[in-house]
């Protein structure tokens, strides 16, 4: 059974249309839990079925492309009425004793592969093994669906900061601010509704060519905005095939933050420092360093506070990482500056308009649908990086403590390497997902990234 025929914004058609075997488009994390202290023998039993009693689903978690092989079907939803629960939630055990190394290797095999189409654009594994007694769950989701803002907002609505809670609920529960489905209000929407988002429309159209005209003067005039297609060609940058490694590791909030306050930068600048010097010393390794500085495309959520719905609501900056620079002040400052100018020009923008620019900022990725022009074309950027801020507290799920929150995210034809990272209580999670084949030894750079956090600390201790 099925219900109603919305249409999806082109935001989240495009990347329906996109998407290949080898370049799959669906966002992705990892999450990894402590049972409680009291918990039994069962205690993996106890965490999935207390998961599966959970049986009001969303719609976000109902909804597939209406013709999953026709044009219409990139344009349109259909809405399941029934969810097939053995399908998407499905319960592994690793080898046991299991550790981290042999989960990261399964998550990235799940990773790799592409969602069906004629199904809810969803999986969630439930796996037990490690070694030290943890549970892990991986769950993936179609960036059509959601964005990695929506993702991790949608998973801790379904967390507790209370470790005595037990009236936790799934991720696929409905939003309980959420008053009506996204079916009643597509179904039903006043004449007057349509005309107020027609006029609304009509404004942000109207707005788009003073704010391209905006972004231009700034671009030439500003030594610190990067520039269009300025990015150097490198190892990262080449045709991808669909087989994914994802790697993963945690470091201390506290280290970051003191970093940052000691360089007079933010967390996110360094963040960018430390992915700027673990690359420079990882290309270093292969050979592959350019004379010319990374650049990296970092999205940039322009999610209003409270919004609770999925969708896409993203657009992108370009950053200097500035790999070009052995010194690692030199180089965070060179990285702040770059961001700080991407962020003045945006914050003078309506939403479209932001939304456009990112669009322009990479649209040179589009030359991958031409065959064999990847490997040629200047690349729009060397790598992508996000730093998607989680809750400020240990989060726990029915007495379970979430002990690790690992992103795992979307290469791209052209860029094989994606970085995503999101903190929770005292820490901040890296996530690294790349092409198995276009970045040898991925795991080398989370020894690099805490050489990098290192060298900032050194550098003004």
């Amino acid at each position: 059974m099925m219900a109603g025929m919305p249409f999806m914004p082109v935001s989240d058609s495009m990347f329906l249309i996109g998407e290949t075997r080898e370049h799959p488009f669906h966002v992705g994390g990892l999450q990894l839990f402590k049972p409680p202290v009291d918990a039994g023998p069962d205690y993996a039993e106890v965490f999935y079925e207390q998961l599966m009693s959970t049986t009001e689903v969303s719609s976000d978690f109902r909804k597939r492309p209406g013709q999953p092989l026709a044009v219409m079907g990139n344009v349109r939803w259909i809405i399941d009425d029934e969810v097939d629960w053995e399908y998407h939630v499905r319960r592994s055990a690793l080898p046991r004793p299991a550790r981290v190394r042999e989960l990261l290797t399964v998550t990235s095999r799940w990773h790799s592969s592409s969602l069906d189409r004629h199904r809810p654009l969803w999986e969630m594994h439930v796996v037990e093994g490690l070694s030290d007694g943890r549970l892990a769950v991986y769950t993936k989701m179609h960036h059509a669906v959601i964005d990695g803002v929506g993702a991790l907002r949608m998973m801790m609505r379904s967390l507790s900061d209370d470790p005595d809670a037990r009236d936790c609920q799934a991720v696929w529960a409905p939003a309980k601010r959420r008053a009506k489905s996204s079916i009643v209000s597509t179904t039903n929407t006043s004449a007057l509704d349509l005309v107020k988002g027609a006029a609304g429309a009509v404004r942000q159209v109207v707005s788009i060519p003073p704010g391209l005209l905006k972004y231009g003067r700034h671009a030439l005039s500003d030594p610190q905005l990067v520039k269009p297609l300025s990015a150097p060609h490198t190892m990262l940058n080449v045709s991808i095939g669909g087989a994914r490694r994802f790697a993963a590791q945690t470091w201390s909030m506290a280290r970051i933050k003191e970093a940052g306050k000691a360089l007079g930068g933010t967390v996110n600048d360094v963040v960018l420092a430390m992915c700027a010097g673990a690359l420079r010393t990882y290309l270093e390794e292969q050979n592959a360093l350019p004379a010319k500085p990374l650049i990296a495309m970092c999205p940039v959520s322009i999610r209003a506070d409270g919004d609770q719905n999925a969708g896409n609501s993203i657009t992108a900056l370009l950053a200097n990482l500035a790999t070009d620079k052995p010194d690692p002040l030199e180089r965070f400052s060179a990285i702040r500056d770059s961001v700080q100018a991407a962020k003045s020009v945006l914050s003078e923008m309506t939403p479209l308009q932001r939304m456009l620019v990112g669009a322009l900022n990479g649209a040179p990725v589009l030359s991958g649908a031409v065959p064999g022009l990847v490997d040629r074309a200047a690349p729009a950027f060397n790598v992508i990086i996000s730093n998607v801020p989680g809750p400020r507290t240990d989060m726990f799920w029915n007495g379970f403590e979430m002990d690790g929150c690992y992103p795992a995210s979307i290469p791209i034809d052209g860029v094989a390497l994606n970085i995503t990272c999101t903190s929770s209580g005292p820490s901040m999670h890296f996530g690294l997902t790349g092409c198995r084949t276009s970045v040898p030894h991925l795991q080398r750079i989370l020894t690099h990234l805490e050489e990098a956090l290192t060298q900032l600390e050194e550098s003004v201790a």
